[in-house]
C-alpha cells in the first residue's frame, strides 16, 4: 500500500502582508496586474515550483500607505502524493515560515512587472507553511 497523499497550506497572512509601493503605469495590483506565486522556499534553500492555480493571491489597495500602496496576501492548498518529486522535502517538515517567489504579471500583455522599475517591495514577511495531515504511524493489520 503507498503512502497517502500529504496536504500542505501555504500562506501569507493579512496580519503581515507583503507590501509594495507601485509604480508602473499601465496597471496595478488587481487591476490590470495580477499577483503570482511562483515558488516556495523552504529554509534549507529548496524551492518547490508552485502551479499558476495552486495559490490563490489577493491585492489591494493598502489605504494606510498612501497613494501607490499595496498589499498582498496569499493562500494556497497543494497536495504531494507518494511518488511527486518534492515529497521528500515535504516529509521533512510539519509547520515552518516559507519564503516565497512572487511575481506581477500584466494580465492582458504577459508582461511580468520588474522589482525597482515598476514596484518596489516596502515589506517582505516571511509565509506559513502547514502540513494538514501528518504521516500517520503504522497501525497492524485488522484481525479477521
Amino acid at each position: 500500500m503507498s503512502e497517502p497523499t500529504v496536504l500542505v497550506n501555504f500562506r501569507l497572512d493579512e496580519d503581515k502582508p507583503l507590501r509594495v509601493r507601485w509604480l508602473a503605469t499601465d496597471g496595478v495590483p488587481g487591476d490590470g496586474y495580477k499577483a503570482q506565486v511562483t515558488a516556495i522556499q523552504l529554509p534549507e534553500g529548496v524551492s518547490l515550483a508552485m502551479d499558476a492555480s495552486s495559490i490563490l493571491e489577493q491585492s489591494r489597495a493598502d489605504v494606510s500607505g498612501g497613494l501607490g500602496a499595496y498589499v498582498v496576501t496569499f493562500q494556497g492548498m497543494v497536495g504531494y502524493a507518494h511518488d511527486h518529486p518534492d515529497r521528500a522535502h515535504v516529509d521533512t517538515f510539519e509547520d515552518q515560515e516559507i519564503d516565497y517567489v512572487l511575481e506581477f504579471v500584466h494580465e492582458e500583455s504577459g508582461r511580468v512587472a520588474v522589482d525597482h522599475e515598476d514596484y518596489k517591495i516596502v515589506e517582505r514577511p516571511r509565509g506559513w507553511a502547514h502540513k494538514l495531515n501528518k504521516r500517520a504511524p503504522s497501525q497492524p493489520a485488522p484481525k479477521s
